[in-house]
């Protein structure tokens, strides 16, 4: 591991932006003498700054030089050691060739190589897509037992696996995880070390959905905005953080649609979001629904359709709310108050869902699974629901299940598909709201 000393001679400095301009910062050291990676020293204050690159700083013949030296640690550590072995050897009159200059190849780090690739993972995908890659590969660092990312091979890989397995978690969950290694190791050259009986196998099970009685409980038991929220994710498609993250200016309320966009952080908006895979959406929506969504937006006090609730403990403290983390908690507290729960889940308390609203059979993401099934069981073509909802394999697997029973159909079928098919700007026909 490379040491945090070089010499005095030698500093290392971050290029990094304040008050809206760029400048060469000195780097903060802890008491022990260690370097504080991402501070910098701004007027002599130590400031946070995880933009920019380092660089490596010296004095020559009465000039000043600088080399950038990148972003990982022992990298920069590495060429501030180099360059002072190299005024040592001309302090001391040693000539060095100019071949003794180049650094030698060193072995890349399997934790430099997940800090670089969690960082470009950062700039190019969403903050949960983040936190998911983080984990794995903490998870993988975890059971590894080689440095250098050349030596992985294949025992690696299946440790890894084995791993997993002993953490309880499922086949689905270890081979996701190993797809996320394996795009990891590719980035840096190590490529085709799993065989093909080495990936984890399991049986593809159909997408679960609501039923018309489930719904018509669920929606009874609901509040006015509970009802409002939930509605809007049966008859929209939305994912949970699409929901969350819905603004009023997504909705045309004239062509009777609601769009997926991009938001960016702001001076007065400190979230953002991405849709998945970058795609902007439309869906339209109906009647009934687009009723209810304009008498709540006049009511309403912020840009967001679904707020999250003043805290108890400083009501003001985010004016107009902020994207709520609580949907979840919502559908399972109304599943309970519905007397819905299975009675055989159980939570981290030792609850069953009989006296508590923890059922696993109640989520977020069903009613996505309902709303393309109500589509594809009323003769939707597949393909327009996986362009509609940016979804390919979830359309495909609800595709090839057993149609559903005649009266299940009977209550959805032709407003699914006026729902569907309309185009934006057609007069809007209403989803049916009986249940």
């Amino acid at each position: 591991m490379a040491s945090n000393t070089y010499s005095d001679r030698v500093n290392i400095i971050k290029y990094v932006k304040h008050a809206g301009r760029w400048r060469f910062a000195p780097v903060v050291r802890r008491p022990t003498g260690n370097i504080h990676w991402d501070n910098v020293l701004i007027d002599g204050t130590p400031q946070p700054h995880t933009e920019g690159k380092y660089f490596i700083e010296w004095r020559e013949d009465g000039v000043r030089r600088r080399k950038s030296v990148g972003n990982i640690p022992s990298d920069i550590l590495a060429e501030a050691q180099r360059q002072r072995a190299l005024l040592d050897a001309k302090a001391a009159g040693i000539e060095v060739a100019e071949s003794e200059s180049k650094p030698a190849t060193r072995q890349l780090l399997v934790s430099d190589a997940v800090e670089r690739y969690l960082r470009d993972v950062r700039m190019n995908k969403s903050e949960s897509t983040h936190r998911h890659y983080s984990h794995t590969l903490g998870l993988f660092k975890q059971s590894l037992a080689k440095a250098a990312i050349d030596a992985i091979d294949r025992d690696d890989m299946m440790d890894f696996q084995a791993y997993l397995y002993k953490l309880g978690l499922s086949a689905r969950t270890v081979k996701h995880k190993t797809i996320i290694v394996t795009s990891f190791l590719k980035v840096f050259g190590v490529q085709r070390l799993l065989k093909k009986g080495d990936w984890p196998t399991y049986t593809e099970e159909d997408p679960e959905i609501y039923t018309p009685e489930q719904l018509q409980k669920f929606f009874k038991a609901c509040t006015p905005d509970e009802f409002l929220l939930f509605r809007f994710f049966l008859h929209s498609g939305f994912r949970d953080a699409e929901v969350r993250h819905a603004i009023w200016t997504d909705i045309n309320f004239m062509q009777g649609t609601v769009k997926v966009t991009r938001k960016d952080a702001t001076k007065n908006q400190d979230w953002k979001f991405d849709p998945k895979s970058k795609r902007v959406r439309e869906v339209p929506l109906p009647d009934f629904l687009l009723d209810l969504l304009q008498n709540a937006k006049e009511r309403s006090k912020s840009r967001l359709i679904f707020p999250s609730k003043p805290h108890w403990k400083a009501p003001n403290a985010h004016p107009g709310g902020k994207p709520s983390d609580e949907f979840l908690e919502y559908c399972k507290a109304i599943a309970y108050r519905a007397s819905l729960n299975c009675g055989d889940c159980e939570n981290y308390a030792g609850d069953i869902c009989a006296v508590a609203p923890c059922c696993e059979q109640f989520y977020l993401h069903k009613f996505r699974h309902t709303f393309a099934t109500m589509h594809l069981q009323s003769g939707v073509d597949s393909r327009c629901l996986a362009d509609l909802f940016h979804s390919t394999c979830l359309f495909f697997r609800l595709s090839s299940a057993p149609p559903a029973s005649a009266p299940e159909i009977d209550s959805w079928s032709s407003s699914a598909r006026r729902s569907a098919t309309r185009t934006p700007g057609a007069p809007m026909h209403g989803l049916s709201a009986s249940f």
